[in-house]
């Protein structure tokens, strides 16, 4: 493994593109104000995007008419005719609801690649500008929770959950400083969380600390409708799969409360003699029997956050009698149990990370 594939690597580079990507929506925020009606804001906003993405320029076209350029000119001026522009420019349509306002283009010099992450970047850009230009126009915190789609990818960073969280933190610095600082803590753990995670086991408590910032972000978007109880053992210590809860905590606030306005999700966890006992618990409305069967079964599922693959993980690690075990009715919510047996370490599982205590 070179050193640029390390984890210690991996989690430097994505802390740093999330600051870079908290200070570029932190700092164009003033300047959208003017809902891209001012020249001047204009400029400082693609100075602000040329300086902090590192494209060889960058260049806005407003339906109003108002231009700006900020970079080498050379490299804009070579694609005016069109050739070869798409191999090196990203282009980014800037809209305000429905309507489009303006066009963002990134520039590249021939022969650079244009990588993943320079898409990511300048498609992440427009996406900000345009939910900001938006919001200006609409009650602030309402719209904040309407829009706000915070997804948890458990196993790589998606640009666009990173992009809505961030924006949603960013949009928040104006009236809630606090607010915002404090979810841009928990996005920080839960992305230190995905990199850092080993493939085999974790310590329960780490896994509810991630759970827990997940929760956060989410609570962000649904504010009262959704309340967390938590009811954990004190002392209790033991190793499971890693986002084995989280996935099931996200079903449960996408499907089961999803429409709710008093939802409630019950997480405990706690020792019996010869096990361990997690239990998801919601109060929403519930599935049928044949619905729960597939959503353990179904194969077609996500490899990283499906729930019929921590339920396969489960039985892989603890054996088949030990998968996850779910009761619910319609209109009753839903209950999910995971036992985590307690047995002695044996020197095969201890070389793997797989043993309980």
């Amino acid at each position: 493994m070179s050193k640029s594939d390390t984890p210690e690597r991996a989690g430097l580079e994505s802390y740093q593109l999330i600051d870079k990507c908290f200070e570029i929506c932190t700092r164009m925020l003033p300047f959208l104000r003017s809902e891209l009606k001012d020249e001047d804001d204009c400029k400082r906003i693609v100075s602000i995007l040329y300086v902090l993405t590192g494209f060889n320029a960058v260049e806005l076209k407003c339906q109003n008419g108002i231009e700006a350029f900020a970079g080498e000119e050379e490299v804009a001026v070579k694609y005016d005719t069109g050739k070869d522009e798409a191999e090196n420019c990203i282009e980014v349509p800037v809209k305000k609801g429905n309507t489009l306002l303006a066009c963002l283009k990134f520039y590249r010099k021939k022969g650079d690649v244009i990588t993943d992450e320079d898409e990511a970047i300048a498609r992440g850009v427009g996406s900000v500008i345009s939910a900001q230009l938006e919001q200006n126009s609409k009650d602030y915190n309402a719209r904040l929770r309407a829009k706000a789609e915070l997804k948890a990818l458990q196993a790589q960073i998606n640009p666009h959950f990173l992009f809505n969280a961030l924006n949603t933190i960013a949009a928040m610095c104006r009236t809630e400083p606090l607010e915002a600082r404090r979810l841009l803590i928990h996005l920080s753990r839960h992305f230190r969380a995905i990199i850092q995670t080993s493939p085999d086991l974790i310590e329960i408590h780490k896994e509810l600390e991630n759970v827990k910032s997940y929760l956060e972000i989410e609570k962000a978007r649904h504010g009262d409708r959704i309340r967390v109880e938590w009811d954990i053992q004190p002392n209790v210590s033991f190793l499971i799969p890693p986002f084995t809860i989280q996935p099931i905590v996200e079903n449960a606030i996408k499907h089961g409360l999803a429409g709710k306005k008093d939802g409630v999700i019950v997480i405990s966890v706690k020792s019996a003699d010869s096990c361990y006992q997690i239990c998801i618990k919601d109060n929403g409305c519930g599935m049928e029997p044949e619905v729960v069967k597939n959503l353990i079964t179904n194969t077609d599922d996500d490899k990283r956050i499906g729930i019929s693959n921590v339920n396969r993980r489960l039985k892989e690690i603890y054996g088949e009698d030990h998968g996850m075990v779910i009761h619910s009715e319609p209109g009753k919510g839903t209950e999910v149990i995971i036992i985590v047996p307690i047995r002695e370490r044996r020197q095969a599982d201890v070389i793997k990370g797989r043993y309980s205590r």
